[in-house]
């Protein structure tokens, strides 16, 4: 994963800790985004945890700026990339980048491909670099 500095995307998002048993995960508001508008962030881990029906991506963040609070787990699409990288010609756009295109359906289906092990994206299309080699 290429990015490591976040800062707050939607200041409507929340900042959950997790309870209960891995099967049954339950997400518990810990801290509101609005309050952390200009604290920076720094991921430390990722998950893919099914809420309302939809397969999510969440990172563990911890905050750089704001030293008192612990942390804890954000939505990807809550959290900004302080710099991102877009496609190009011969390189593909960052993970951010492109999660944040996905549809719904498109991102539980993100979830069936790497769940199976699959070497396809979301899209059905082989990944360049499942065969070993890079273009």
């Amino acid at each position: 994963m290429a990015h490591d500095k976040y800062k707050v995307k939607n200041k409507n998002g929340r900042i959950f800790k997790m309870t209960d048993k891995a099967k049954n995960i339950k997400l518990k508001t810990n801290h509101y985004l609005k309050n952390y508008k200009k604290t920076k962030w720094i991921r430390t881990n990722s998950t893919l945890i099914k809420h309302k029906g939809n397969w999510i991506v969440y990172y563990y963040m911890k905050p750089i700026t704001k030293k008192k609070h612990t942390g804890g787990w954000v939505k990807l699409t809550d959290m900004k990339p302080i710099k991102t990288h877009k496609a190009i010609k011969y390189t593909y756009a960052d993970f951010d980048t492109w999660y944040r295109t996905l549809t719904k359906k498109q991102r539980n289906q993100y979830y069936q491909l790497v769940r199976d092990g699959d070497n396809t994206d979301a899209e059905g299309e082989l990944l360049p670099f499942s065969s070993g080699y890079f273009l």
